[in-house]
């Protein structure tokens, strides 16, 4: 098997660690190995032996974006990525693993439905990663026309105090108004919406380059009316 300690070390930024340090506060174990490089190691591993790699307990930030990287894209049948990302969740503490792996997560679109209701679940588990990571994996691999109802009626439905929950929920609220605008502005405007989730979203979506300034200008006067 590869020695990828070895290979991590030899991608150390200093300079990226302290700017990765300072982006995910209170994270130990932060080497500084840029995404790139994070991605053609993990290739690595996965052409030479990923399921004894997964075997190992990940004792860096850096190592567990190799096994958030692994479990995603590995080639192994959807079950099992599930029942490995289940496995893997409680490493999910921090807004950046989380969406890289949710952005990895890599399935055949037989499988969608099954991939869907696995993540959609997790919105109900009252956990601020575990809720985060079902909002940006439909936000990421299910923004289309048969599911985007029931990702807007979850955040409409779910909060969680947690400031990376309620900035997730925003950010995919946000992209629901991008691609199905007409059915997301009865959510901002819904008197179930959080007001944080709703002020963030509507950040989101004012520095957004496809909303026309129009359509901002509107959506933000009506939220303004709201208070």
């Amino acid at each position: 098997m590869i020695d990828h300690r070895a290979e991590l070390e030899a991608c150390v930024d200093p300079k990226y660690r302290d700017f990765m340090s300072g982006l995910i506060p209170g994270k130990e174990g932060v080497m500084g190995v840029r995404a790139p490089d994070l991605r053609r190691i993990a290739k690595m591993i996965i052409k030479d032996d990923w399921e004894s790699f997964l075997e190992g307990i990940p004792e860096t930030y850096e190592e567990e974006l190799l096994h958030c990287l692994v479990i995603a894209t590995a080639p192994m049948p959807t079950e099992e990525r599930i029942a490995r990302t289940e496995g893997f969740l409680p490493y999910v503490d921090n807004w950046a693993t989380n969406d890289m792996f949710c952005q990895s997560w890599k399935f055949p679109k037989e499988d969608a439905e099954a991939v869907h209701s696995y993540f959609a679940s997790l919105i109900d588990s009252g956990d601020e990663f575990r809720m985060r990571v079902s909002l940006i994996m439909r936000m990421s691999h299910f923004m289309d026309d048969a599911h985007v109802d029931r990702l807007i009626g979850d955040i409409l439905s779910h909060d969680n105090e947690g400031y990376y929950y309620r900035m997730g929920a925003a950010w995919a609220l946000s992209v629901c108004y991008v691609h199905f605008p007409d059915r997301t502005e009865p959510a901002m405007l819904s008197d179930r919406l959080n007001d944080d989730v709703r002020r963030k979203a509507l950040q989101k979506i004012r520095d957004s380059y496809r909303v026309d300034k129009a359509d901002k200008d509107r959506l933000r006067d009506l939220v303004r009316q709201l208070r």
